[in-house]
Order: structure tokens, then C-alpha cells, then sequence
């Protein structure tokens, strides 16, 4: 009678925990996919999957590039993450906008477009999200008679992109996150106009990435950055501060004719191939401490405005400094005295030691 007692008390208390939850089936143990996705056709189109979906999950709840441009079409936000997206996405396909002036343009941007030949502005008025995704497709923008205006922030954090990006000819009036993002192909962002900062922190570029004369009118963090091959930033302006610490270029990397206006810092950073800062201009302090040169590097022509610290990388072959101006530090004046006095000290040392073995032999 007692066990029978015990067993149902047993039986009752499973069926409270049960009914209140607290015990869930084998099938129920495993998380599912969570899947948040907008219903309002008006809104923002939105579409997040958790970090549990599994692979299969993600492709049976991807995303179609037609939809995308169909919603930016229609002036809608995008937001998606965890997602898969299918098909390529050519923005030139976007609607062309009668000539107007952009929102928030600074003087100098109003300039640029002018340099652009911004006849042809196609726009994307709404923030720009694809986060922790996987873009099967091309991303592409290659009107040769106008510009794409990004009017909002522009998010591809944690993104790979499986084909080429190219998003060339566009002015991104708000900050840009590509920190950990990975571009397998090449990723093109030619005469590009960055309104304000440019996050790249740890993301990994593929076998060309091309930054010829853009503008970067916000503060770039490039930390520990990582391009597998070409890395060209002819020709470009930083109009702040630039971070490069850290960061690994793997084939020829082009830096000429750029302007620094700011403090730039390429400390840590490895150059496994020849780099190239001809004619660059550096207006503030430029770091290259512990900067590793395992090729040629070219700084011909370069203007060092402020003192600069190549003295402390590694260069594996002497670097060309052929009609550069450099700026000499008091520290480096008072290491080449500091260097002449030790000089001296040793000769004096040297003519003691001959004198002792000459006065030695002489009393023998």
C-alpha cells in the first residue's frame, strides 16, 4: 500500500511538472530552428534564423535575391541574419532616381559626385543589414554613368560571400560594418565615397580587393584585417584616422599616391610581398612599428611630414627611399650621437688594450 502511495504521488508530480513545463519529450529536448521573419509587406523585410539551424534548416528557409531587390525597389529596410541568400543581386536592376541632391551630403561629397558624374543615382534609402549570412550570388553595381547612395548604414558583419562583391561607384553616407566577413572572390570598391567610419576589423578578403581612389571622410578600423591576394588603396584619401595594426597582406599591395591626413598605424602588420607607398603623403603620425617586410618596399617619392618609426621594422630587403622626405626625430639625432660617443669609447678601448700588450712584450 505505501509503494502504491509513493507511485502515484511519483505519477502526480510528473503530470504538475508536465503540465507546467518543466519536463519536455526526446523530440522536444532538441532546440529548433528559431525563424523570425516580417509579416507586414510594408515594413522592413526581415528574416532571422538562431545560431541552431542547422545547414539544411537555413537552405529550406532561404532567401531569394529577387525578393531582396524587390524590397529595396519598394524603399524597405533590410534586415536579415543566419540566413542563406540565393541568386545574384545586381543593384544595377534598381530604379534610377531623377537627378537630386542626396541627404547630409557635406560640401566635399557634393564635390565627389560632381568628380562621379552623378547623372544616374540609383538609391537605397533604408538600412542595409545582412549579418552572419552566407550570399551565394554576385553582388554587383557597374553603371559607368552614375552612383548607388546607400542613405543608411550598411551592415555585413560575419558574412561570407561566395562570389564576387562589387559595389563599385558608391557613396555610403552612413558607417559601414564588414568586421568579420569573408570575401572569397574579388571585392571591388572602386571610387567609393564612405561618409563615415569603415569597420573591417578581422575580416578576411579574397584574391583581389581594390579601394582606387575612394575617400574615407570617417575613422577606418582595419585591425587584423587579412588579404589573401591583391590589395590595392591607390590613390586614397583618409581624411581620419586609419588602423591597420596587425593586419597580413599575402600578395603586392599598392598604397601610392594616398593621402593620410591622420595618424595611420600599420605596427605588427606583415607584408609577404612587395608593397608600394610611392608618392603617398603622411600629414600626422604614421606607425610602423614592428611591421614586418618580407619583400621589396617601395616608399620613392613618399612625404613623411612627422617623424616616422620605420627604424623599428623589419625590412628582409633594404627599402627604396629614392627623393623621399622623411623628418628626423630628436631620438633619432640622439642615437647617432649616442652612437658616435660608443664608437669612440671602443676605439679608446682598443688603443688601451694595443698599449698594455705593447708594454707587456716590452718588459719581457
Amino acid at each position: 500500500m505505501q509503494s502504491d502511495r509513493s507511485l502515484c504521488r511519483t505519477v502526480l508530480a510528473c503530470a504538475v511538472l508536465l503540465w507546467g513545463g518543466g519536463l519536455v519529450t526526446a523530440d522536444e529536448a532538441q532546440a529548433s530552428c528559431k525563424v523570425e521573419a516580417s509579416v507586414d509587406k510594408s515594413g522592413p523585410l526581415v528574416k532571422r534564423l538562431g545560431p541552431e539551424c542547422t545547414v539544411a534548416e537555413r537552405e529550406a528557409h532561404a532567401v531569394e535575391s529577387a525578393a531582396i531587390l524587390d524590397a529595396m525597389r519598394k524603399g524597405r529596410a533590410l534586415e536579415l541574419a543566419g540566413v542563406v541568400i540565393k541568386g545574384d543581386l545586381l543593384l544595377d536592376r534598381l530604379t534610377v532616381q531623377v537627378v537630386r541632391t542626396p541627404k547630409g551630403l557635406a560640401p566635399e561629397q557634393q564635390e565627389a559626385l560632381g568628380r562621379l558624374n552623378a547623372g544616374e543615382i540609383r538609391s537605397v534609402s533604408l538600412p542595409f543589414t545582412i549579418r552572419d549570412s552566407v550570399v551565394q550570388g554576385a553582388i554587383r553595381h557597374r553603371s559607368e554613368k552614375g552612383t548607388l547612395q546607400f542613405e543608411g548604414p550598411v551592415n555585413l558583419h560575419g558574412t561570407l560571400f561566395k562570389q564576387g562583391v562589387d559595389l563599385s561607384r558608391s557613396v555610403f553616407q552612413r558607417g559601414v560594418d564588414l568586421s568579420a566577413a569573408q570575401f572569397e572572390q574579388e571585392a571591388y570598391w572602386v571610387q567609393g565615397q564612405f561618409g563615415e567610419t569603415l569597420n573591417c576589423a578581422g575580416t578576411r578578403f579574397g584574391p583581389h580587393t581594390r579601394f582606387h581612389r575612394s575617400t574615407f571622410r570617417g575613422s577606418v578600423d582595419c585591425r587584423g584585417v587579412l588579404f589573401d591576394g591583391m590589395a590595392e588603396f591607390l590613390e586614397t584619401t583618409f581624411e581620419q584616422r586609419a588602423l591597420f595594426a596587425n593586419a597580413r597582406f599575402g600578395l603586392g599591395t599598392g598604397f601610392s599616391g594616398s593621402r593620410f591626413k591622420h595618424e595611420v598605424s600599420f605596427a605588427d602588420a606583415i607584408f609577404s610581398r612587395e608593397v608600394f607607398f610611392r608618392f603617398a603623403r603622411f600629414e600626422a603620425e604614421a606607425s610602423f612599428a614592428g611591421a614586418q617586410f618580407l619583400d621589396a618596399a617601395d616608399f620613392s617619392n613618399a612625404d613623411f611630414t612627422r617623424p616616422d618609426d620605420l627604424s623599428k621594422a623589419r625590412f628582409d630587403r633594404p627599402p627604396v627611399f629614392a627623393h623621399t622626405k622623411r623628418v628626423a626625430s630628436e631620438h633619432d639625432s640622439g642615437g647617432g650621437s649616442s652612437q658616435g660617443f660608443q664608437y669612440a669609447v671602443t676605439l679608446g678601448l682598443l688603443v688601451a688594450a694595443a698599449l698594455l700588450v705593447a708594454y707587456a712584450y716590452k718588459m719581457k
